[in-house]
């Protein structure tokens, strides 16, 4: 019986081979490998892509999800609002931090159905968390408005949607944190696990690259107890090199 691959990942890779080894080797003759010039150089790169302020690389996307929510000071007794149908990676990203699920229905779209969000909404409602699922940007507009109404604070799962845009307006920019995944098989995909964090916040920001590095802004001194959460300098050098070429495969993705 002949095995159908559901992905060929290793047929990104020889598309731009020449390119893909030539940063690869850059790196290891660099003699730098944890947050070095790579990943700040892809943080700016991917944050002027999305139109975003800023960009900090993490480990996975599960990493950005948990920590988000963590920056935003959401925890036991607060509840967050999240489409049903989304992967568990969203939910343990509220889980984690000892917040409540609170489940809506998807639309026809399979996206979250902004109709049903505020019917959800009690005192302890905390968040809204929004997946864009296959690639289609959710309707953002209503639930940027419910946000605004009910001062909740909106964090985004981008794991699926690297550049869609809702209404010219790219996934990962509505919200007070977009959180994104390079796992392999996704449209920005690196050759391991990768993920990131996206805000117009400079103060978000500036956590977020304390909280990923042990919570320590300078060598032995840690502010907070935080995580190992960086992304690879290798990884963050490959991105860069994909990302040159993601709206080429976006496209070619249109075409079939």
């Amino acid at each position: 019986m002949e095995k159908i691959m559901p992905n060929r990942l290793d047929r990104g890779f020889f598309r731009y081979q020449a390119e893909f080894e030539e940063k690869a080797l850059e790196v290891l003759r660099s003699g730098w490998y944890v947050l070095g010039n790579e990943v700040s150089s892809f943080e700016r790169e991917f944050a002027s892509y999305l139109g975003a302020k800023h960009c900090v690389g993490l480990a996975s996307g599960l990493d950005a999800l948990w920590i988000a929510f963590r920056l935003l000071g959401i925890g036991k007794g607060d509840e967050v609002i999240v489409q049903g149908n989304t992967y568990i990676a969203s939910v343990m990203g509220i889980t984690i931090n000892g917040a409540t699920p609170v489940f809506v229905e998807p639309d026809e779209y399979y996206n979250i159905d902004a109709s049903k969000i505020e019917e959800k909404i009690n005192e302890r409602t905390r968040a809204i968390l929004v997946g864009h699922l296959y690639g289609q940007a959710s309707n953002m507009a209503p639930i940027v408005e419910i946000c605004r109404k009910y001062q909740l604070k909106l964090v985004e799962d981008c794991a699926q949607s690297h550049g869609a845009q809702f209404r010219g307006q790219t996934t990962g920019t509505f919200g007070d944190i977009g959180c994104f995944s390079f796992y392999p098989s996704k449209n920005l995909g690196a050759f391991g696990d990768g993920g990131a964090i996206v805000t117009n916040s400079d103060q978000i920001a500036a956590d977020a690259r304390i909280f990923r590095n042990y919570g320590s802004e300078k060598r032995y001194h840690n502010k907070v107890v935080g995580a190992n959460s960086r992304l690879d300098e290798i990884q963050a050098g490959l991105l860069r090199v994909r990302l040159r070429h993601l709206n080429e495969l976006a496209e070619e993705k249109r075409q079939f």
